[in-house]
């Protein structure tokens, strides 16, 4: 069986989805730096690139299945052979941001490709055009093609949203959402023996396990905007197996009171059973965080 080359994840909010993809690159990042920015080799596997006369800032981007209705992008930040972030704008739709970021693997490269889209409707197309330009990328490396995925087709199409108020402000409560001290007083705290690490920046990863339940979570941070935000990969396992493309979103904003926690849960769910079973595991938690805010909130007056 052919492994997933692909990590794909869908985060944001229902307006303005995120559309992420991760996949290993076997050169070092100075090489896949220069295949995604050297006008002959990104013709390989994504199009031509023109600059245009008027707007010496402003390229034009002919895809190669679509070279009649070209990109216009223009370069907002370039760290060779770091990162990589572009205004996008396609068409009629509304632009978007594209950031490209590269960190070296073990003699190669992890790719990390982030579409912040503008308006809802384009983030299955946004993703399998995606993955399938990057898919053609991995055959300059001597990899094999494989065809889009089918997931992104379903994954926006059963969100899970979760909402919930807490009397604290948000950077009281930042502590309990990104430390695993803070984690601790809340996580799966109905249980002796759970293990929490969180490495807590982009591309920093994150283990929750209970061991004696049989059930680890684990994942990497996508996005960490202190204190307002953090999106990550989801990768459940227990006795039934691993789930797959799947990633949560948690905006934190000030509200009267406190603060209120917005939670996105989405997956290649065929079905709302896995949205339902994941509700009542959001709400539990979520419900022992709300205790321990207020129980905090009311025994020391200090942050989780």
């Amino acid at each position: 069986m052919t492994l997933d080359p692909f990590t794909r994840s869908l985060t944001g909010s229902r307006e303005h989805p995120v559309v992420t993809l991760t996949r290993r690159y076997a050169a070092p990042p100075a090489d896949v730096w220069d295949a995604i920015t050297q006008p002959a080799r990104l013709a390989r596997w994504l199009g031509s690139v023109e600059r245009r006369a008027d707007e010496p800032d402003r390229l034009a981007v002919r895809i190669v299945d679509a070279p009649d209705s070209p990109a216009e992008v223009r370069v907002t930040s370039c760290v060779p052979p770091e990162s990589l972030v572009l205004d996008w704008e396609w068409d009629s739709e509304e632009a978007s941001v594209v950031a490209v970021a590269l960190r070296a693997d073990d003699g190669g490269t992890l790719l990390t490709l982030e579409h912040r889209l503008a308006e809802p409707d384009h983030a299955a197309d946004y993703g399998g055009g995606w993955e399938q330009h990057l898919g053609t990328l991995v055959t300059l490396y001597g990899g094999e093609r494989l065809p889009p995925s089918p997931a992104w087709s379903v994954m926006a199409q059963r969100p899970l949203d979760v909402v919930i108020d807490l009397p604290r402000r948000p950077e009281e409560v930042w502590p309990a959402l990104t430390t695993a001290a803070g984690l601790r007083r809340w996580w799966w705290n109905h249980w002796d023996d759970v293990e929490i690490t969180a490495d807590v920046r982009p591309g920093g990863a994150y283990r929750f396990a209970a061991p004696g339940a049989g059930i680890t979570v684990t994942g990497s941070y996508l996005a960490v905007d202190p204190v307002s935000h953090l999106a990550f990969t989801w990768r459940w396992t227990d006795s039934d197996g691993e789930s797959v493309d799947e990633a949560c979103d948690i905006a934190v904003t000030r509200v009267d009171g406190g603060c209120r926690l917005t939670l996105r849960h989405t997956g290649p769910w065929t079905d709302d059973t896995p949205a339902e079973d994941y509700r009542q595991g959001w709400d539990f938690v979520f419900g022992a965080l709300q205790r321990e805010i207020a129980g905090t909130a009311l025994t020391s007056g200090g942050a989780p």
